[in-house]
C-alpha cells in the first residue's frame, strides 16, 4: 500500500508554526504533544523544539516503524496533552475516483462526514480539549461545526514537500463560542473574525433562469485564477474565451458557458456589472470565501475558484442592478 492509498502528505516545513499558533500552544499549558496521525513525525519534531516533556505519536502505516493504531476509529484521552497533527485528507468522491474506496469505506460508512480529515477532526475533538490541525483550506467553507474553534490560519506558503494542496491551521480549544470570537488569519495577519466572513456569503434567489455548462449560451466564465495573475476569474463573452468548447462537460467546474433565458437589455453593461460585483466580493472577503485552488500564482498569492452557487448569486445581483438602472433611465 503506497502513500496515496494511505492518504499521506508529509509536512516538511515549520512555516505552519506562526507566532499566534505558538501562543495558542503555550496557553494550553500541555506538557505532552500527541500526534495520532504522525506520518514521518515532522510536526512533533517541531514540537520537540518547544517545551514539551514528552511527545507521543502513532500511525497506521507499518512502514513508518512506530506503534501502529487506527485512530480514525478511536483516539485515547491522554491527560495534560495537546494534539498537534496533520490528519489524512481524502474525500469519499476522490476515494471512488482513485479506486481506493475498499481501504476507507468502513470509515465513511460509520460517519456522516464526506472526507477523512473531518472524521479525524471529530475523533480528535472527542479525545482532547486542545488541538492544532493542518487541514485543507476548504474547511472554512465546509459544514463542519466551528463553534469550538479558537482560530483559523490560512497558509499561502506550502508546508508540504509532496503536494500543492491548499491548507490552513485550525486551532480548537473546546470552548463553545459565537463566530465573532473566532479569529481568521492569513499567514501572520489577523484579518477579521469568522462571523464577519459568514455575513458576506452570497446566496442565490433563483429568480432568474440560467444554466451552467450550456455551450449554446452567450456568457463565458473562467471560474478559476490562472497562474498568470493577469488571467483571474472573469465573466466574458463566449467568443472571448480562449478555450475549446468541446471540452466543456456537464461536470465542468473551472471553465463554463452560461445560458440565460431572461432578457438582458445590454450584455456589455451586464458583464461589466458581473465583474465589478465579483471583484467587490473578492475584495470584501479577502478571497477567503472563494475555494482555494492548488498552487499559487507567480506572485505567490493563492489561486481561487468561484463556485457556481456564488457565481449565480453575483449574476442575479448584476441582472437586477442592470434592469433597475435601465428602468429608471427610460422612465
Amino acid at each position: 500500500m503506497n502513500k496515496t492509498s494511505l492518504w499521506q502528505f508529509f509536512t516538511v516545513d515549520s512555516i505552519w508554526l506562526r507566532k499566534h499558533i505558538r501562543d495558542f500552544i503555550i496557553q494550553s499549558s500541555a506538557s505532552i504533544a500527541f500526534d495520532p496521525y504522525a506520518g514521518w513525525w515532522d510536526l512533533l519534531d517541531v514540537a520537540k523544539g518547544l517545551w514539551f516533556k514528552k511527545v507521543i505519536w502513532y500511525d497506521i502505516d507499518p512502514n513508518l516503524k512506530r506503534e501502529i493504531n487506527d485512530w480514525l476509529i478511536n483516539i485515547p484521552k491522554i491527560k495534560d496533552s495537546i494534539i498537534i497533527t496533520n490528519p489524512p485528507y481524502l474525500s469519499n468522491y476522490s476515494a471512488k475516483r482513485k479506486w481506493v474506496l475498499d481501504h476507507v469505506e468502513k470509515y465513511f460508512n460509520e460517519s456522516k462526514y464526506d472526507d477523512l480529515y473531518k472524521i479525524a477532526l471529530e475523533k480528535c475533538i472527542e479525545s482532547n480539549d486542545n488541538i492544532v490541525a493542518i487541514i485543507p483550506e476548504t474547511f472554512i467553507n465546509s459544514d463542519f461545526p466551528k463553534n469550538k474553534l479558537h482560530s483559523i490560519t490560512i497558509l499561502e506558503d506550502n508546508p508540504f514537500g509532496d503536494t500543492e494542496n491548499p491548507v490552513c491551521v485550525a486551532c480548537f480549544d473546546w470552548v463553545d463560542k459565537s463566530l465573532d470570537k473566532i479569529l481568521v488569519y492569513k499567514n501572520d495577519d489577523c484579518i477579521w473574525n469568522l462571523e464577519f466572513f459568514e455575513k458576506l456569503r452570497l446566496t442565490p434567489t433563483n429568480k432568474i433562469r440560467l444554466s451552467f455548462n450550456r455551450i449554446d449560451g452567450e456568457i463565458a466564465l473562467r471560474a478559476v485564477d490562472m497562474p498568470n495573475p493577469d488571467k483571474k476569474i472573469q465573466f466574458m463573452f463566449r467568443d472571448d474565451l480562449d478555450y475549446d468548447l468541446k471540452w466543456i462537460k456537464v461536470s465542468s467546474r473551472l471553465i463554463t458557458i452560461i445560458k440565460i433565458w431572461d432578457n438582458i437589455s445590454n450584455l456589455d453593461r451586464y458583464l461589466e456589472l458581473c465583474n465589478n460585483n465579483l471583484n467587490k466580493f473578492r475584495e470584501n472577503c479577502d478571497d477567503i470565501l472563494l475555494s482555494p485552488f492548488k498552487g499559487n500564482d507567480k506572485y505567490w498569492k493563492r489561486r481561487r475558484r468561484l463556485d457556481y452557487k456564488t457565481a449565480r448569486a453575483i449574476m442575479e445581483k448584476s441582472f437586477f442592478e442592470l434592469h433597475s438602472s435601465f428602468t429608471l433611465f427610460n422612465a
